[in-house]
């Protein structure tokens, strides 16, 4: 803890940042203004009434409830960033009506919103506003800020919105408090000095310097290696982060009976969710890659264990390397168990900065590799079905979240699994960079890896021959 004085005067106590935070910071500062790569835009909207000026008091009360809505940021010469928590919030919740314009009209101006620049010294750094819509959706439009608040956090940040104007309107239980997060971010600033963080880096100096090398597998229907193949025919990794980290999003479905068929699945097979997924992701991948057996991509995971960290707010995301080398001999249904292993094994090692497990892996790699130079092509993040209550059943069916994409990508290629608010059914959410522009060969990626997840949800001892030869690329995809 740091004492500090704000420009009004008054003293705070101020603190580092974590290292997630330390990330985004760096991430924003390399793009600039021109690309708010810390901006996150959601929506959550349902058709059906709501009284305004009860949810106006459940926001207001949630923000004194959550820490992290109320966090400020300052310069600092020392640390160049600090944080604190300011005891009230001078956020305005207003009210904004644009149910006199078509529902696709007014999502394009939340989307504009959601890309202009958050302050960020010294001043509110996020914006809540209350929506009325067209086809009588009513609903609630976010615009946070990423050092603040990761996905995990905003969702339930929404769900104790909900949990307050539910209790206001229909005097149903008032929701269990949320945690401080001081102590959260105390924990992990202590890390750093920990013994986990010395096994955490011995197991990552083993796993990725000391192992044979990966070979870069592309989302790309014109393969990148192969094409930097001609210069370098030696080269197992790729270079594909250069030019502009402009993006937008193309999002896909599954539907609620392709869901429950593999959520059946993985539990009559004692099997994860995320590793069937993980699975389908590099499914699509071997098959990009002429059934490639040795595939990596990055894996997003939101490091909360404990209630604590669930319910303080914050950010805890962090990146890893998801190799994995499946033989066609083997079934679906081990496939994925073996995923779900690797996975296991590295979820408990997984809060070393990813900065750090870069650099662990560029000690084995060729002496031309550049900084980043990469074996993934992509990453991968799967959000767990999270209930967001609401007034009744009908309405709840109608419920719709929305993310507003904020036009930048800190990787070529970023794949969100997250559940739909109103039937749970799987949505495919690819963020991804304009230049070069894969727009048609997500459509063909798409195709393959819901193929290979219904294939293996109707049947997980089908054989992973059996898979990638129904889904092999034909002419005309």
């Amino acid at each position: 803890m740091l004492e500090r004085i704000l420009p009004t005067g008054e003293k705070v106590d101020a603190f580092p940042l974590a290292t997630p935070q330390q990330f985004m910071l760096f991430m924003s500062m390399q793009y600039g203004a021109d690309y708010p790569v810390n901006n996150i835009g959601s929506g959550y909207y349902w058709q059906g009434e709501m009284d305004f000026d009860l949810m106006k008091d459940a926001v207001e009360e949630a923000i004194a409830r959550c820490d992290t809505m109320r966090m400020r940021f300052m310069p600092d010469e020392q640390y160049k960033v600090l944080q604190y928590i300011t005891p009230k919030s001078e956020m305005q919740i207003e009210t904004w009506d644009y149910s006199d314009m078509p529902l696709e009209e007014a999502h394009q101006k939340l989307l504009e919103f959601s890309h202009k620049q958050i302050p960020m010294f010294f001043c509110e750094i996020h914006t809540i506003k209350l929506m009325k819509l067209a086809e009588g959706y009513n609903g609630i439009f976010m615009k946070l800020h990423h050092l603040a608040m990761d996905a995990f956090s905003v969702k339930v940040f929404l769900r104790d919105i909900m949990e307050l104007y539910l209790h206001k309107l229909k005097g149903t239980p008032y929701p269990k408090p949320m945690r401080p997060y001081i102590p959260a971010l105390m924990k992990e600033l202590a890390y750093l000095k920990s013994e986990q963080y010395a096994a955490d880096k011995k197991y990552w100096e083993e796993s990725l310097s000391k192992t044979s090398e990966p070979i870069f597998t592309d989302y790309m229907l014109e393969n990148r290696l192969t094409i930097q193949r001609k210069e370098h025919p030696t080269h197992r990794f790729a270079d594909i982060h250069s030019g502009s980290p402009a993006a937008k999003a193309k999002i896909f479905d599954m539907t609620e009976e392709e869901t429950d068929a593999l959520s059946k699945m993985c539990r009559e097979n004692d099997l994860s969710l995320c590793a069937a997924l993980s699975m389908g992701v590099r499914t699509a991948l071997s098959v990009f890659n002429n059934n490639e057996e040795d595939v990596s991509f990055k894996m997003i995971v939101d490091r909360r264990g404990s209630l604590s960290e669930k319910k303080s707010g914050g950010i805890r995301i962090n990146f890893f390397p998801m190799r994995s080398i499946i033989k066609p001999e083997m079934t679906f249904a081990e496939a994925v168990r073996d995923i779900m292993d690797v996975q296991n094994e590295i979820y408990s090692h997984c809060s070393l900065s990813f900065a750090e497990m870069l650099a662990e892996r560029h000690k084995s790699m060729p002496a031309d590799a550049k900084p980043d130079s990469t074996y993934d092509s992509m990453g991968f993040s799967y959000q767990p079905l999270m209930i967001i209550p609401n007034v009744d059943e009908k309405t709840a069916r109608s419920a719709k979240g929305v993310w507003y994409n904020n036009g930048a990508s800190m990787i070529p290629l970023y794949l969100t699994a997250k559940h739909r608010a109103n039937d749970g059914g799987l949505e495919f959410i690819f963020e991804y960079r304009l230049t070069p522009n894969p727009e048609h060969d997500l459509d063909v990626f798409f195709e393959k890896m819901r193929a290979a997840l219904n294939l293996g949800a109707a049947d997980p001892n089908i054989k992973v021959s059996e898979i990638l030869e129904k889904c092999t690329i034909k002419n005309g995809d």
